[in-house]
């Protein structure tokens, strides 16, 4: 399997604990955050990588000069921020197949052989893993007769009952490049998957009943930092 790691962002709910350094090297019981999300890709059959780079991007560069145990380690750089969806398609030259999508700052140990053979199986453009336990973290999925109605990406909104929520990780044809700008910025999120709906396209979810962990806030940092040894 192929993975694109979205690093690119600039971790300001972080700034007091990243320290001039990309929130994807926040330190997790002496181990930087994307070593923890790497070393569990490879246990989970990832043997080739993209990392998504922007914001100081020659420390993540540095961190995986030399590949990691096996896997081969690339890198796709923004030279300006292009959003979720605009560094997708900055990495398009890389991918040829279906290949997982993650963002950087998440971290969910499922079984991502099952997930690809799910998308590959249903010949999905987008398959969204979705989640019944979240505590209200990611952004809302509704859906009807496993159909996706809405997607709203306010995690702060209010859970409706029987809803879903984001995980913040996906496998993609390489047909959704087809579906994002040249050169702009945009959001997978916000821009892609809400367009993508409204043209019919096959979206499938993945469903879990299991909680992912972030580093997307101080809190959430605090959280990981029990969770990840």
């Amino acid at each position: 399997m192929k993975a694109l790691i979205l690093a690119g962002g600039f971790g300001v709910r972080l700034r007091e604990i990243i320290h001039g350094r990309p929130k994807h090297l926040t330190l997790i019981n002496d181990q930087p955050f994307i070593r923890h999300l790497v070393k569990m890709l490879q246990k989970r059959g990832v043997k080739d990588l993209v990392i998504s780079i922007g914001y100081l991007a020659q420390y993540i560069i540095d961190e995986f000069a030399h590949g990691y145990q096996g896997i081969k380690v690339e890198f796709s750089e923004d030279n300006r921020p292009l959003g979720t969806a605009g560094s997708i398609k900055n990495a398009k030259d890389y991918f040829q197949d279906d290949f997982l999508i993650i963002n950087g700052d998440t971290y969910l140990d499922i079984d991502y052989q099952k997930l690809m053979a799910s998308h590959k199986k249903n010949q999905a453009l987008l398959t969204i893993v979705a989640t019944t336990k979240h505590k209200n973290k990611g952004g809302i999925i509704l859906t009807q007769k496993n159909t996706i109605t809405k997607f709203v990406t306010d995690s702060k909104a209010q859970t409706p009952a029987a809803s879903l929520r984001n995980a913040g990780i996906y496998v993609a044809s390489p047909n959704i490049f087809k579906y994002i700008p040249d050169r702009t910025k945009s959001s997978l999120e916000k821009d892609i998957i809400p367009a993508i709906l409204k043209r019919n396209k096959k979206i499938q979810l993945f469903t879990i009943n299991q909680e992912f962990i972030d580093i997307g806030s101080a809190a959430a940092y605090k959280q990981a930092l029990k969770k990840l040894k």
